[in-house]
């Protein structure tokens, strides 16, 4: 059975052209998926919202290195991209204009409705 992360990557390998990624001209990210002692690697390469998904262990602008338990939290919108990195479980190298389009291709997390109020103020 696919896990999370490797779902994710295949539903990526399959989509149409991304709209939200345009602003990108060129550029590819690698991703180094840590799981039961073995590194996973998946290369996304952007061309004007055009995205292509290869398993492959060399290249990139940019490298995105997390465990397999946290990235498959990030396929799945549980855990915010940004937030992980910036509490130390997923570590990225290059470009920050990279990270800030590719962060768009995950499902955004949950919002819990309690933390909410109308108006978008806090209680």
């Amino acid at each position: 059975m696919a896990d999370a992360t490797q779902e994710f990557f295949r539903g990526l390998a399959q989509g149409r052209p991304d709209c939200r990624l345009t602003a990108l001209h060129e550029g590819s990210v690698r991703f180094d998926i840590r799981r039961d002692g073995q590194v996973s690697h998946w290369l996304i390469s952007i061309s004007k919202g055009d995205i292509t998904v290869s398993e492959q262990a060399t290249g990139g602008d940019a490298v995105v290195r997390a465990d397999g338990a946290v990235f498959d939290r990030i396929a799945t919108g549980e855990a915010y991209f940004l937030t992980t990195v910036l509490r130390g479980e997923a570590t990225v190298e290059g470009s920050p204009r990279l990270f800030a389009t590719v962060r768009r291709l995950f499902p955004p997390p949950p919002t819990s409705e309690r933390n909410r109020t109308p108006g978008g103020g806090h209680e």
